[in-house]
């Protein structure tokens, strides 16, 4: 189970953290990472934000603020809007009721139906969500407008926006079942200081039995438990409504009015209630989401590998230049990973001298981008056929990106994380420029979490 839930905020922190420590020359890196993993306390999320922390306390930063994320005093606001809103709509709705009839049907369709809608609509964007499919949208979705608005990159920490759908959805439910507070609220209100009549009518030739029909069935949620909250076939015939009657009698005013217990639980059961299960559903795949976004964050799992990895000291002789031994303790196996050794980066002999390739499965490994695409396409897809979630991508760093590697894992479906590692010349480090290039190149890569190492020939 998780232990905590991070703040969006702290993510967005993370991110410009994991950013910035890219320049910090792996061996110090790796040194600094592995002392501070004895004192973290928690799983892989917890030592990433415990990192973070403490990376601003060596640095004496604050705590990056977003403005655009919903502060207190902002979701407060927006509560009580929400809340002031409901009440205004329905106090309008039957204060402008002319000759003080309301109609049952305008009443369901405004308060009820639509509602309802919006539910399904959240209910759809929660599934949709859940599978890995980006939700539609619409170009004047106002959270779309808000983000695209204040993100200086359209791809700006992409790995959580499964995590922002969710926080939107959590507090466009919150929102909505306070409108609906507020509505059943100002319905108590208003008939408690004025005379309402309820009736119906339709343009479509609906009988009495039809409706009694219509309104059993709503009422079944609750007809067991409160028959008060039944509309009858009596009521019925008595409020049935043509806009010809010029004068209704003071006995079928009073019988009118039963139509209040049906109406206020038809807005609980099918308004709110739905809200409600879906505000807490979609906070709790929002915390999940975002602490899965914490793992997908490019360089994180640079980071914890360092933290695990074991730091071995040697005294060699003085006139020799320092080496970088292995420890000879074995590092686990991780059979998610696949890595693609891109037009031979790396010679077969020396992958395994790389620590960052060392947790491979045997067979992991698959040579292409020298012969027939369809053909290293297969080879590949045979590989995610068991579960691979993470791929590896040895690149040569002195040669620009290609148009044929964008399309080769264009067509890898499936896999969620890429990480691309830049192989150097001997001798000669990955220049600025190069990773610069190759950056640019991940960015437009259509993996949820991509990330550009450096790879250090020793």
């Amino acid at each position: 189970m998780p232990r905590s839930t991070p703040k969006l905020s702290a993510v967005y922190h993370l991110a410009e953290q994991l950013e910035r420590d890219r320049e910090t020359p792996e061996p110090i890196a790796k040194a600094r990472d592995h002392a501070m993993a004895e004192a973290c306390a928690g799983d892989d999320v917890d030592c990433l934000l415990q990192w973070s922390e403490k990376m601003d306390q060596s640095r004496s930063a604050a705590v990056a603020h977003h403005s655009w994320l919903p502060g207190f005093f902002g979701i407060a606001l927006a509560r009580i809007i929400a809340c002031v809103m409901g009440f205004s709509a329905m106090a309008g709705f039957l204060l402008s009721s002319e000759r003080g009839l309301v109609n049952v049907f305008l009443f369901i369709l405004l308060f009820v139906i639509i509602q309802l809608l919006m539910c399904l609509l959240g209910i759809v964007v929660i599934v949709r969500n859940v599978l890995g499919t980006t939700a539609p949208v619409l170009p004047t979705n106002p959270a779309r407008l808000l983000i695209g608005h204040t993100t200086t990159d359209g791809r700006d920490l992409q790995e959580a926006q499964s995590s922002i759908r969710l926080l939107f959805l959590r507090f466009g439910q919150e929102l909505g079942a306070l409108f609906t507070v507020g509505a059943v609220m100002a319905f108590f209100v208003v008939l408690s200081m004025s005379d309402f009549t309820f009736v119906w009518g339709s343009t479509f030739a609906l009988s009495d039995s039809a409706v009694e029909s219509i309104t059993a069935t709503m009422a079944l949620p609750w007809s067991g438990w409160l028959p008060q909250a039944v509309v009858d076939s009596d009521l019925i015939f008595v409020s049935r409504f043509h806009p010809a009657v010029s004068s209704i009698g003071p006995s079928n005013i009073e019988a009118m009015r039963g139509w209040w217990p049906f109406l206020i639980m038809t807005v609980v059961v099918y308004a709110l209630i739905p809200r409600i299960i879906l505000w807490c559903l979609s906070l709790c795949l929002y915390r999940r989401e975002l602490r899965a976004a914490v793992l997908s964050l490019p360089g994180a799992t640079r980071v914890l590998s360092r933290m695990r990895a074991p730091i071995v000291a040697t005294q060699g002789e003085r006139d020799k230049p320092a080496a970088r031994y292995r420890s000879s303790a074995p590092q686990a196996i991780d059979r998610r990973i696949l890595l693609l050794n891109w037009a031979d980066a790396l010679h077969t002999d020396e992958i395994d001298s790389y620590p960052e390739f060392q947790i491979l499965a045997d067979g992991h490994v698959i040579n292409a981008g020298s012969g027939s695409q369809d053909t290293e396409l297969q080879r590949v897809s045979a590989k995610l056929t068991s579960p691979v979630d993470h791929l590896y991508v040895a690149v040569k760093s002195w040669e620009p990106p290609m148009a044929d590697l964008a399309d080769f894992l264009g067509n890898l479906a499936g896999l969620q994380s890429c990480t691309l590692f830049l192989v150097p010349l001997v001798s000669r480090p990955v220049s600025a420029t190069a990773f610069s290039d190759w950056q640019h190149f991940a960015k437009n890569l259509r993996f949820v979490a991509v990330d550009v190492q450096r790879l250090e020939r020793f």
